[in-house]
């Protein structure tokens, strides 16, 4: 048998701006070895991103940075 199974999670992440929030989210590893071992684990989507301080949604400015 085989199951799919999907979850959300959130994590905060602290640097200097959003550029190296950005690089430390994307050098990440999100899934655990065993995860990974056991078969297909993978990034599906970006739910949000919001500014932690404010509650100020940063999607906008996240993609401009991010697919540059």
């Amino acid at each position: 048998m085989t199951a799919r199974i999907t979850f959300r999670s959130e994590i905060y992440i602290e640097g200097k701006n959003l550029e190296d929030v950005i690089s430390k989210f994307e050098d990440m590893p999100l899934f655990s070895a065993n995860a990974l071992e056991e078969g297909h684990a993978e990034y599906l989507e970006l739910v949000s991103i919001e500014d932690a301080d404010t509650d100020t949604d940063i999607m906008q400015q996240y993609n401009q940075l991010f697919y540059r």
